[in-house]
């Protein structure tokens, strides 16, 4: 979309957007359901619309055929920065995408209904984080999740997950139209850009200052995660200076936390405390969040201020300079990725998990 025309000429686009779905994910969905083919099935979503296409799916073979196509300005080489910062980086990471990202996302007032209404990240917070975790991590792991990789149908997964989510929530009949569509298009642009922009702006916050190069890498491994998700081209930025343009209109709109909003910040902060592999309690995470976040957003999530941890989150900048400092050893940068690709493993299978 045009980014250069008047704030209301810009809403009006959005709020169209605000209307809008995945129009072909959700005609999978749709086709699934109407043939039988979900009937009984616990298994993956993504060989179930692959069985569905050779026995003459449609809607099926469309949605493969779109995630399977690889448009002319991707270029995979160009991911590898990124995903290696990741890898290289895992707490500093982890912390970025949970305490950042993913609270950042709950300010969303209006995209936040669909994780109230549905009990996501609220009655089953660790299993969702345990999904969102692998899901970033195959990613990463993929440096670059070409069509065929385990990293890319974890990303076809999720955009197939999102339609069913959106077929249930209308099927209920009393979803609030003013809110939007069930996870729209703008709501879709939001959530990419907390994975690409409010990620990158976290990690600096904590120290681990991206490059210029990773910064593009990111946004650009990104970019193509929002392509197979289905999100509309005319949302997915060319640039970083494109993809802030797009942050602040969108963050001017829609970030206004509510009541909503604050339950599903506490219960992420709940759902954490004290938990292995940090072990840190509420009021630390409630600080690392509001260094990462700011003050003014963490006040309307309910994130309460702690002067004893908000100086222990002035350690990890220090870390995080001491290890870029290795790195710029020769030759450690490969080894850094694959120890923290294992690490990421270890903490996301024993870590993250659901309570028993």
């Amino acid at each position: 979309m045009d980014l250069t025309r008047s704030t209301p000429q810009i809403d009006a686009e959005l709020d169209a957007w605000r209307r809008r779905s995945d129009d072909l994910g959700d005609a999978v969905v749709a086709e699934l359901i109407r043939s039988g083919a979900m009937r009984g099935r616990g298994g993956d979503l993504v060989t179930a619309v692959e069985t569905h296409a050779k026995a003459g799916g449609r809607a099926c073979a469309e949605l493969l055929d779109h995630a399977f196509t690889v448009p002319s300005w991707v270029r995979f080489p160009d991911m590898r920065a990124g995903t290696g910062l990741g890898l290289r980086t895992v707490v500093q990471s982890a912390l970025s995408l949970i305490l950042g990202s993913l609270l950042e996302t709950y300010g969303s007032a209006r995209g936040a209904k669909v994780l109230i209404r549905g009990g996501m990240l609220r009655d089953h917070v660790l299993q969702r984080l345990h999904d969102t975790n692998t899901f970033v991590l195959e990613i990463a792991a993929s440096r670059g999740p070409m069509p065929g990789t385990t990293a890319h149908r974890h990303i076809l997964r999720t955009r197939l997950v999102h339609a069913f989510i959106r077929h249930g929530m209308l099927k209920r009949g009393d979803w609030n139209f003013d809110w939007g569509h069930p996870i729209n298009q703008e709501d879709y642009a939001s959530t990419l850009l907390a994975f690409c922009h409010v990620y990158l702006r976290s990690m600096a916050r904590l120290g681990a200052t991206p490059t210029a190069e990773e910064e593009a890498s990111v946004h650009h491994l990104y970019r193509w995660v929002g392509y197979v998700m289905g999100i509309a081209p005319e949302l997915l930025t060319v640039d970083r200076a494109e993809e802030q343009v797009l942050y602040a209109n969108i963050t001017r709109r829609q970030l206004h936390p509510d009541a909503d909003s604050r339950v599903l910040a506490r219960s992420l902060i709940g759902a954490l405390a004290g938990r292995r592999p940090m072990f840190l309690p509420a009021s630390a995470l409630e600080a690392l969040a509001r260094r990462m976040l700011g003050d003014e957003l963490s006040d309307e999530l309910g994130l309460t201020p702690s002067r004893a941890w908000s100086t222990m989150t002035h350690a990890l900048p220090l870390f995080s300079r001491a290890q870029l400092q290795v790195e710029r050893v020769p030759f450690t940068r490969f080894p850094l990725e694959h120890l923290g690709e294992r690490v990421a493993r270890l903490v996301y299978e024993r870590g993250f998990l659901p309570a028993p």
